[in-house]
């Protein structure tokens, strides 16, 4: 029962994670399409760390969904 709580709540930020990677990349598109060179650089380094935090999240859901299934079959 542990590792099916863990797994739904990592589960849970990985989405909300998900979510927002999809609208900071649409903040990276609207920037590129104003021309502003200093707000694509900005969204551009919050794109890339919530895409990295988001693959990170990825990660920890994949290990704890295999860790509840051996535990729990």
């Amino acid at each position: 029962m542990y590792w099916q709580q863990i797994w739904f709540l990592v589960n849970m930020v990985f989405v909300a994670l998900l979510i927002t990677f999809m609208f900071t990349h649409r903040s990276v598109s609207m920037a590129r399409l104003e021309q502003n060179e200093q707000k694509v650089k900005s969204a551009v380094r919050v794109r890339n760390t919530i895409g990295i935090i988001t693959i990170i999240a990825f990660l920890a859901m994949i290990a704890s969904f295999l860790m509840n299934m051996r535990v729990n079959g």
